[in-house]
């Protein structure tokens, strides 16, 4: 064993976590990274949101969702999802419920699942298990800084480090749910569900907001410096 490089490696993970905790307490109303809120982790709700995501067709899809009309479908539980967009920047309003944390992507999210990936040639193939390659394939698309940079800002107060927001699916993988007619559907993709499926990305985890109105605003800067992103007003009952 080199001890020294697990002496770094332990310093740098006990620095990680001090840099969340302090994250946390400057953003009281932000989940840290490795930490739960009412039993739910990040990587447990990056997988329930794929699902929630991928359900509804491209007509009535969130992430397409021109002024917040669509918010409230297939919402269920104490955690209430949010999307970004896949390009430009949307104005929506969204009642949600009070108690409810709010689970998000920041725009950068991608998701891989067997059979369809990895691609034939794909050096992720060489790998052991059907679920490591998945996930080498899904590692290979996520944009990391200074590629991509994300802002956000609730009430007018913007949150730092978000690219340490970076979350993944359990390590087993997920079952990817396809529905007819659905958002990959749409695409192309024949309707069925598929195991093992891996989601990586940028995701907030926000505990619930006091009742009233709240704005949340995102924004993802890609590499051509194109922008997409959100300005949510959330009206809390």
């Amino acid at each position: 064993m080199n001890t020294h490089k697990t002496f770094a490696a332990i310093a740098a993970s006990i620095l990680t976590l001090m840099a969340f905790s302090a994250e946390a307490q400057a953003n009281p109303r932000v989940v840290a990274p490795g930490e739960k809120w009412a039993g739910h982790s990040y990587p447990e709700l990056a997988s329930a949101w794929t699902n929630w995501l991928v359900l509804e067709p491209i007509a009535t899809n969130p992430a397409f969702d021109p002024d917040g009309s669509f918010c409230g479908l297939n919402q269920e539980g104490d955690v209430w999802f949010l999307a970004s967009t896949f390009g430009g920047v949307a104005d929506r309003t969204c009642e949600i419920p009070a108690g409810k944390g709010i689970f998000l992507s920041l725009g950068g999210v991608f998701v891989s699942f067997a059979p369809e990936f990895p691609s034939q040639g794909d050096p992720c193939l060489a790998l052991g298990s059907t679920v490591e390659q998945v996930r080498c394939d899904v590692n290979n698309d996520v944009p990391v800084a200074p590629n991509v940079a994300f802002s956000v800002t609730i009430d007018g107060r913007p949150l730092e480090d978000l690219t340490a927001f970076r979350a993944q699916s359990e390590p087993g993988g997920f079952t990817l749910r396809v529905p007819d007619p659905s958002f990959l559907t749409d695409l192309g993709l024949p309707a069925g569900n598929r195991h093992p499926a891996v989601a990586d990305g940028y995701f907030l985890f926000l505990k619930p907001l006091r009742p009233g109105t709240h704005s949340l605003q995102l924004r993802m800067t890609n590499p051509d410096q194109s922008v997409l992103g959100v300005n949510y007003t959330l009206i809390i009952p």
